[in-house]
């Protein structure tokens, strides 16, 4: 028993000398202590966890603004089967895309008329041209030669003449067709994102002030300027935009009623309004143009007409069927002048706003889109003077065989 005593007190001071040590050698003592048991990993942030995986984008593809590419490929079909109207109408437009593959874009860094009506007109046409073509043929030649046509202008262009009145029409007559084109040519090759940004650019900088400008007078000028306002709107993607430029629209269509029925000036038989469409189809501010006056209104209701059919690929198709307080639409104004029409191609005077109803012939482009919307039978001579329709230095619209001779339009 003395033996596990002496132990056990041995053990005790042990024990005691080495608690001393551990106090006194303090931080040295408790720096060669058994390590710390490892901290939790701190909370990754976001930046440290993500992984980058590049994605392949879709290519844009055309929102159609007039027509769709697969509907050219239906028509190509045609050409190919030799059925007319489209094989006669195809052949034509790319004969003359065969001419805009060899000229040169150009453009001017201030426009005026005197100086850049020649090369917006070329551009114009050839990008819009140029882009159908491509549609119709899969061939790479027609898009890159129809975007350099429609990236001259955006890459040039600084400033539009002050004071030139005539730029608000020139731009509204043209431009829709251009922007038509690039719509075509998007996810085609020699055209990309980049241009379209920068067209888009030009548009909302140059030509958006204009086609408002042009949209306040009361004639064709209007139609135009609302045209180009719209195509604008689709294709720039501005809804507020596309809004107004549809009430102007309406508001040419409708005219202005006048107190007490005092418009003694306004050529319709209608004088309780000034502009807009009178009760018998025909347009109150064309009918003005004398021996003129069948063209200016046939030039007119197309690009009215034009309008509609973008806002129907919109999906609202109203204008189609919209009418005015006085009671008549779109389908009134061509019923008038399909006869009128085909009188002035025989010489027969019946136009009632010229002293001796006589009036030039005329044949506008909006024919086709006209009777592919109502198949009117009476509106098939008219189309059998002209078809094929080519550029007519107006979007009202250029091409148009290509386009809507064999659509049948949904109502």
């Amino acid at each position: 028993m003395l033996y596990l005593r002496s132990f056990f007190q041995r053990c005790a001071r042990a024990a005691g000398w080495l608690l001393f040590m551990l106090v006194a050698l303090g931080p040295f003592g408790a720096a060669h202590a058994l390590p710390p048991a490892p901290a939790a990993p701190p909370a990754a942030t976001p930046d440290s966890t993500l992984v980058f995986v590049p994605v392949a984008t879709r290519p844009r593809t055309p929102i159609g603004m007039i027509i769709q590419p697969a509907e050219l490929a239906a028509t190509m079909a045609q050409y190919s089967q030799r059925i007319e109207p489209a094989r006669s109408a195809v052949r034509s437009l790319l004969s003359n895309a065969a001419g805009a593959l060899a000229e040169a874009p150009c453009a001017v860094a201030t426009y005026s008329t005197a100086a850049g009506y020649d090369c917006l007109n070329r551009a114009s046409e050839n990008t819009y041209l140029l882009a159908i073509a491509y549609r119709l043929t899969g061939d790479p030649a027609y898009s890159t030669r129809a975007a350099a046509f429609a990236r001259i202008w955006p890459a040039t262009l600084t400033s539009v003449l002050p004071g030139d009145d005539q730029a608000q029409l020139d731009w509204s007559r043209l431009v829709p067709a251009l922007i038509w084109g690039a719509d075509l040519l998007a996810g085609a090759p020699g055209w990309g994102e980049a241009d379209r940004q920068q067209l888009i650019g030009m548009l909302q900088q140059h030509a958006l002030p204009l086609a408002r400008a042009a949209a306040q007078r009361q004639n064709n000028w209007a139609d135009a300027g609302n045209l180009l306002w719209l195509s604008i709107a689709v294709y720039a993607g501005l809804p507020a935009e596309r809004t107004a430029a549809v009430a102007s629209w309406k508001l040419k269509l409708d005219g202005v009623a006048q107190p007490g029925g005092a418009a003694l000036t306004d050529s319709c038989a209608d004088t309780d309004w000034i502009y807009g469409m009178c009760r018998d189809g025909s347009l109150t501010e064309e009918n003005r143009r004398g021996g003129d006056g069948l063209a200016y209104n046939q030039g007119a209701l197309s690009v009215k007409t034009v309008f509609a059919e973008i806002m129907r690929r919109q999906g609202d198709g109203s204008l189609y069927t919209y009418t005015t307080p006085r009671g008549v639409g779109l389908r009134d104004g061509w019923d008038f002048l399909a006869p009128k029409a085909v009188d002035a191609f025989a010489g027969t005077c019946s136009w009632p706003y010229t002293p001796d109803h006589c009036v030039g012939s005329a044949n506008r482009s909006g024919w086709e889109i006209a009777y592919a919307r109502w198949h009117a039978p009476a509106y098939l001579p008219v189309l059998a003077e002209h078809r094929p329709y080519t550029w007519s230095n107006w979007a009202d619209p250029g091409y148009s065989t290509v386009l809507f001779a064999n659509l049948n339009l949904a109502p």
